[in-house]
């Protein structure tokens, strides 16, 4: 998703009402660190690496991070944004570089069974091909699962999760214009199959996956993180009033890391705690609109996400396990991703989030953006 800010264009300023939030913040450099978070946890797990502070670390996951994000960077693009123009913002910010990262994956699966490999098992690898770049990222086909960790691009789930996501968006906004909770209402529910989901659904459907395994590649399980961010986001002015409160939160995160478990209080990991994860996102929100800005010309956020899983499979096979070398390849195809792919797909972009104008900022109106 692309933060650069942009005024609403007249249709959508006619059908419903804009969100802005301060131009200058932190959420790029954020974001560059949950996806530093997810590579350190994933080099440590499959290349048995040491990772000093990986403890602490993981109390810090990436993912519902991330989902908060979304959440609240995503509902504000469509808020502000043509609908026709919401999806083709979304399509060059995802679809390029997951493309690029797909091909990577091919790569990685040539290398470990030879160039031939293509010849041989051509069906299998443009089904793969297409099931990467459209919603099916969970597929793993047999004939791929002797490589590595046995799943060329694992990581790509949470894309299955985002994507649909995107294409829930529009049907909360209309929602919400016929019931003015809708948002709130279906991120209770969200989290009650997040919570007690894993214990009703225990049972495989298929092959070794539960029901559950399913639902939780969607927004099914997971949208109460996005819901949360979208909550954030429709009442940023009052966040913003407060902002300087918020590294109150630290304390008790800090109490419910030695001690917090469950579906309320878990502080560790993806599955948090919903008490933890609001005490979370609470130190984002401050560390992006509440300390100074620090100007990040480039966003390798993205490609650091998709790219480092291909990266340590490709380490396995070539049987250099090194959390260095892990670190500068995935950096330096995050670099290319993001120069030659990404960052040109998003010059077609329109923007979509509206900068504050000074005299919003001085009266405390709403929000920022970058």
């Amino acid at each position: 998703m692309s933060l650069e800010p942009a005024r609403p264009t007249p249709k959508a300023s006619a059908s419903r009402s804009s969100i802005s939030f301060p131009r200058e913040n932190n959420l790029e450099w954020l974001r560059l660190a949950f996806a530093v978070q997810v590579v350190l946890a994933h080099a440590t797990e499959h290349l048995g690496v040491v990772v000093p502070g990986l403890e602490l670390i993981q109390h810090f996951p990436g993912v519902p991070a991330f989902f908060f994000v979304s959440g609240f960077l995503i509902y504000a693009a469509y808020v502000n944004t043509p609908d026709y123009r919401y999806f083709q913002n979304r399509f060059l910010r995802l679809y390029p570089g997951l493309v690029f990262v797909t091909l990577g994956g091919a790569v990685v699966a040539l290398s470990a069974h030879g160039w031939f490999d293509l010849l041989s098992k051509f069906s299998t690898y443009v089904t793969w091909f297409l099931a990467q770049t459209t919603l099916g990222q969970a597929y793993n086909p047999a004939h791929f699962r002797d490589v590595g960790v046995g799943v060329i691009n694992g990581s790509l789930w949470t894309l299955t999760t985002e994507i649909l996501f995107y294409l829930c968006v529009p049907v909360l906004v209309w929602l919400e214009r016929r019931f003015r909770y809708a948002v709130l209402l279906l991120s209770c529910i969200s989290f009650g199959i997040y919570a007690q989901g894993p214990m009703i659904w225990q049972g495989a459907v298929y092959r070794d996956k539960t029901a559950y395994d399913f639902i939780a590649l969607t927004p099914a399980a997971w949208g109460w993180m996005f819901g949360a961010g979208i909550l954030a986001v429709k009442h940023f002015s009052a966040i913003q009033r407060s902002i300087r409160f918020l590294p109150l939160a630290i304390l008790p995160l800090v109490v419910l890391m030695l001690v917090g478990t469950g579906p309320f209080f878990g502080s560790a990991g993806n599955r948090l705690g919903v008490v933890y994860f609001v005490l979370y996102v609470a130190v984002v929100l401050w560390c992006a609109f509440g300390t100074p800005f620090l100007r990040l010309n480039f966003d390798l956020s993205f490609g650091t996400y998709v790219w480092h899983m291909p990266v340590i499979n490709l380490l396995l096979v070539l049987a250099l396990p090194s959390l260095p070398l892990v670190l500068f390849l995935t950096f330096s195809i995050a670099a290319l991703s993001w120069f030659l792919v990404e960052r040109p797909a998003l010059s077609l972009k329109r923007h979509s989030l509206r900068p504050m104008t000074k005299a919003e900022t001085v009266v405390g109106q709403q929000p920022v953006t970058r």
